[in-house]
């Protein structure tokens, strides 16, 4: 049996039609379920681009090796001074890297 057994029908222009074929997709919902959404009152946010999931990944990887040396460094009581250079020149490319970009995205 059907979870939903109410159907609705509603008319809209073209205008209305294209915005919510193109919030949905972003959204990453089918339009229905982007409705639904809406009407339950949820924030609706964009899913992330290629863009930025590679960021994340980035983010991500940064993140873990920083835990692996904290993890060594936790047991050794110090850090090397290689790691600790590591770290710092991996952080700033990141950073550097995310502002051009971000940055350019803007002008």
């Amino acid at each position: 049996m059907r979870k939903r057994n109410i159907k609705k029908q509603i008319w809209i222009d073209v205008k209305e039609d294209n915005l919510l074929k193109q919030k949905s997709k972003t959204a990453g919902l089918s339009e229905a379920e982007f409705i639904r959404s809406m009407i339950k009152g949820y924030k609706i946010k964009e899913q992330p681009n290629d863009e930025i999931k590679l960021f994340q990944r980035e983010l991500y990887g940064i993140a873990n090796n920083i835990n692996q040396i904290a993890r060594i460094a936790n047991s050794r009581y110090s850090v090397s001074h290689d790691d600790y250079s590591y770290i710092s020149k991996e952080l700033s490319n990141f950073i550097l890297n995310f502002e051009k970009r971000l940055y350019s995205r803007q002008n």
